[in-house]
C-alpha cells in the first residue's frame, strides 16, 4: 500500500490528539510559594535586639527589619538572633540566644506562627527532620575548660527535641561533648562537638532513639563542616580534613603551613570555600594542597567582626561584616571571580545569609 504524505499528516494528528488528552501522563508544575520574600535571602543581625533584613536575588530590593515591619504588634525577636533554620513546611525558625527564644514565621511572609520559649538554654543551631526540630544549646558554660588537653569531667550543652506539631520541646539529647553547629543526613543528625576552639569530635545521632551512636574524632576546634557524596569534610583553624561518613574514619588531612585561623567552610560545585581573616580562600573539593593565594580580601574596620558571616551559592559570594556592633554594618557579594557585585546597608551585627 502507497502511504502519501497526507495519510501520514492525518496519522500524526490522531497520534498528537490521543497524547494531548491523556492528562494522567502531564505533569503539573508545583505551586510558587507566595509573598513578599519569595525570591531572594535574608540577612540575620545579631544585635542587641535581633532583626532580619531581606534582599532580593537581582540585589535591587532591601527591605530592613521586616519582621517587624510584617507584625508592627509582636514582641520583638529577642537579644542576640544566632541562627534560622527552615523546616517543609514553609515555615522559618529565628534563633535569639539571649532570650532563649525561637520566632516562627512563614519564610515567605514572615508573618508571625508563634513562639517557643520554653526548654530553651543559649540555643545556637537547628535542623529538621521526620516532624522534629533538633536545636543545640550551649546552657551554662560551666563545662568549658578553655584547655583540650584537660577536658572537663562532664559536659552540659544539649540537645532540645522539638515537635513540630506542637512547638514544645518534648526531649532531650545528651551529648557528653559541646553542641554547636548541627545538620542532618540520610536520615541522621550530625553535630560538631568543638566550640570556640575546644573539642574534637562530630556526634552522630540515631533520631529514632534520640542517642548518639558514633563518634568521629576529628582535630581540635573544628569551627564548620559540611557533608556530601558520603563524606565529612571538617575545617579547624589549621587544619582541613575528611572523614568517612559511615564509619567515620579520617580520609585525608590537609593541615595548613601558611594559613591559620581558617572558619567558614562552604562547599559549592565541587569548591571548597573558607576564610582567613578577611580573605577568601577557594580551592578543589578533595584537595590536600592549600592555595597560595586569597581569590579575595575585602575592607573591614571591624575589631571582632570581620567575616562575622558568610556563604558561597549559586555563583555568588557573601560577606557579612559585624563593624562596631552598636550601629548599623554592611554585607557584600561577589561573583565567584572575586568581583564585587554590591555592598549593601544592613542591621546590626549581620552574622548570616539564608536563602529562598
Amino acid at each position: 500500500m502507497k502511504i502519501t504524505k497526507l495519510t501520514i499528516l492525518a496519522l500524526l494528528g490522531v497520534f498528537i490528539l490521543n497524547s494531548c488528552s491523556n492528562d494522567d501522563d502531564v505533569s503539573e508544575p508545583l505551586p510558587v510559594p507566595e509573598g513578599d520574600y519569595t525570591d531572594g535571602f535574608f540577612v540575620l543581625n545579631e544585635g542587641g535586639i535581633g532583626t532580619v533584613t531581606y534582599i532580593s536575588d537581582d540585589l535591587s530590593t532591601v527591605n530592613q527589619d521586616v519582621f517587624a515591619s510584617v507584625n508592627p504588634n509582636a514582641a520583638d525577636l529577642g537579644g542576640y538572633a544566632q541562627s534560622i533554620f527552615f523546616d517543609d513546611n514553609n515555615r522559618a525558625y529565628i534563633i535569639s540566644n539571649g532570650s532563649n527564644l525561637i520566632t516562627v514565621v512563614d519564610r515567605y511572609t514572615f508573618e508571625l506562627i508563634d513562639v517557643i520559649d520554653e526548654g530553651l538554654t543559649v540555643p545556637k543551631y537547628g535542623v529538621v527532620y521526620n516532624g522534629k526540630a533538633y536545636v543545640t544549646n550551649n546552657n551554662t558554660f560551666d563545662d568549658y575548660t578553655y584547655d583540650n588537653n584537660n577536658p572537663p569531667s562532664s559536659y552540659d550543652d544539649f540537645i532540645a527535641v522539638i515537635d513540630l506539631e506542637t512547638l514544645s520541646v518534648e526531649s532531650t539529647i545528651e551529648t557528653n561533648s559541646y553542641t554547636e553547629q548541627i545538620e542532618e543526613e540520610d536520615g541522621l543528625i550530625y553535630v560538631n562537638g568543638s566550640s570556640f576552639g575546644y573539642g574534637n569530635t562530630l556526634k552522630v545521632i540515631n533520631p529514632s532513639s534520640n542517642t548518639v551512636i558514633q563518634t568521629v574524632t576529628t582535630g581540635f576546634g573544628v569551627n564548620s563542616f559540611e557533608i556530601e557524596d558520603g563524606l565529612i569534610y571538617a575545617l579547624s583553624s589549621n587544619s582541613y580534613e575528611v572523614f568517612n561518613k559511615d564509619n567515620g574514619e579520617q580520609i585525608s588531612i590537609l593541615e595548613f603551613a601558611d594559613l591559620r585561623g581558617a572558619s567558614n567552610l562552604v562547599l559549592e560545585d565541587d569548591q571548597a570555600y573558607f576564610t582567613v581573616d578577611r580573605s577568601v580562600y577557594v580551592m578543589e573539593q578533595n584537595s590536600t594542597t592549600e592555595p597560595a593565594d586569597a581569590l579575595l580580601t575585602y575592607s573591614s574596620t571591624s575589631q571582632y567582626g570581620a567575616m562575622y558571616g558568610f556563604a558561597a551559592k549559586d555563583g555568588r559570594i557573601y560577606i557579612a561584616d559585624g563593624g562596631d556592633f552598636s550601629s548599623d554594618s554592611f554585607v557584600e557579594i561577589y561573583s565567584t571571580n572575586g568581583s564585587l557585585l554590591k555592598n549593601i546597608t544592613v542591621g546590626l551585627g549581620p552574622n548570616g545569609f539564608y536563602f529562598n
